[in-house]
């Protein structure tokens, strides 16, 4: 004898089914949102034989990978250094072939303004539009020139068209303190104020003089912070002490929640001590969570593999 269900119970059987696979749909989502709010994202750091810390870059991306482990760091975003061919330090082109395969792990770009001024425009284009880098790297102190220099202005132009992300270093270098005169903020501050819509990010904050940097800047709305190398010791010391670094780092959280990121610097600098800095400041949950990764994940426009 057939089983014949009656109108009224099979619309109501279709409406369970609708409401369970609802409920299914709104729990995946929260596992997911939790699972992007426990994300930690490291957004600077170099392949780099620094302090013989491995014997091969191959060996270096292997020791990364081990420390993105221990540290429950889940994607990580690499700079090229913009020296060619060194075996201690991965550019563009060696930075490529060693992630390849490997997920949650980007690239910046970083042309070479002293050596081809503007020539690697349609490079980098190309790079940008193929997704195959995140933004663009410059190296004022590095190298000797100012972000205003004329042989960036392309670059700029171009990131802002394709709203992707330019970042400044700046500061000291260590035991190397004339070099910071090339990447004062001030310059960066005209970038920003010529460039109005393009995401402007500086890292390291132009230490030791970190109120200076705040000040200058805190006025100016496309410009981003990055973390990179400020739970460095010597950073710290010279920059006048932790609690210096942390009062100007809440400022700045306060002033900005969705423009500060995590980055570590490493090897130079340890990722586990940047983490336990940005968790020293006690910000509360969601803007934590946001200068741990969800800020990265935005600015950068990562596409995260869970």
């Amino acid at each position: 004898m057939a089983f014949v269900l009656k109108e009224p119970e099979y619309l109501m059987l279709l409406y369970n089914f609708a409401i369970v696979n609802f409920l299914l749909f709104c729990y995946i989502n929260v596992i997911i949102n939790e699972l992007i709010i426990c994300m930690i994202i490291d957004s600077h750091i170099h392949l780099s034989t620094y302090d013989n810390n491995a014997g091969s870059l191959q060996e270096v991306l292997e020791l990364f990978l081990r420390e993105m482990q221990k540290n429950n760091v889940s994607a990580a975003i690499i700079i090229p250094d913009n020296i060619e061919n060194s075996e201690s330090i991965a550019d563009l082109e060696k930075a490529t072939e060693l992630i390849e395969g490997k997920k949650n792990l980007f690239l910046l770009g970083s042309p070479q303004i002293i050596q081809r001024d503007s020539s690697e425009l349609e490079k980098y284009q190309k790079l940008l539009v193929e997704d195959k880098i995140k933004g663009l790297k410059f190296f004022p102190g590095h190298d000797p020139y100012y972000p205003t220099d004329d042989r960036c202005l392309p670059y700029y132009e171009l990131c802002q068209k394709l709203d992707v992300p330019v970042l400044f270093h700046t500061g000291e270098n260590s035991r190397d303190s004339d070099c910071a005169k090339w990447n004062d903020p001030k310059y960066i501050v005209e970038v920003a104020k010529k460039y109005p819509v393009l995401k402007v990010i500086i890292t390291h904050y132009y230490w030791p003089k970190v109120e200076y940097c705040y000040e200058i800047t805190k006025n100016i709305p496309n410009i981003y912070f990055e973390l990179a190398g400020l739970a460095d010791s010597e950073v710290v010391e010279k920059s006048g002490g932790i609690e210096i670094i942390r009062k100007i780092l809440k400022k700045t959280i306060a002033d900005r929640p969705d423009k500060v990121l995590l980055g570590t610097d490493w090897p130079m600098c340890k990722i586990e001590d940047h983490i336990a800095l940005v968790k020293s400041l006690k910000l509360g949950e969601r803007d934590e969570n946001k200068v741990l990764s969800e800020n990265s994940i935005k600015i950068y426009k990562l596409s995260i593999i869970i």
